[in-house]
């Protein structure tokens, strides 16, 4: 399988639920096409370096992801159909890479992650 990055931008207008549904409804793709999702990443409402369909802000929203390469032709095929999606951007980030591996490496900086700030603050003391 290859890994994946899709950042995609969400029309900012949007209450909280639709934003939701969104963000599963392409999750949800990649399992259907028998991808699998590592991170689902919303990194929220941004300015806009250009007006994208008359927005000058997006919701960004970063999916990373691993699968075949029909997954990506039906993961942008659906973004460029939805009305909701302003804009999308696909890089490839691997290849023949282990999902299961990707995601306890994952879990395992997000552990770290969250005991850095307790090791800093004694360190400090």
């Amino acid at each position: 399988m290859r890994q994946y990055e899709t950042i995609y931008i969400v029309n900012p207008n949007l209450d909280a639920d639709s934003l939701k549904e969104v963000v599963t409804k392409f999750s949800d793709l990649i399992k259907k096409l028998k991808g699998h999702t590592v991170n689902v990443k919303e990194w929220g409402k941004r300015r806009l370096a250009y007006d994208v369909k008359k927005f000058d802000r997006g919701y960004y929203v970063v999916l990373d992801f691993c699968g075949l390469p029909g997954v990506v032709q039906e993961l942008e095929r659906g973004l460029n159909l939805d009305d909701r999606v302003l804009k999308y951007l696909t890089v490839k980030m691997g290849e023949d890479v282990d999902p299961e591996d990707l995601i306890s490496k994952r879990q395992g900086r997000e552990d770290t992650t969250e005991e850095s700030p307790k090791q800093s603050t004694e360190q400090e003391e």
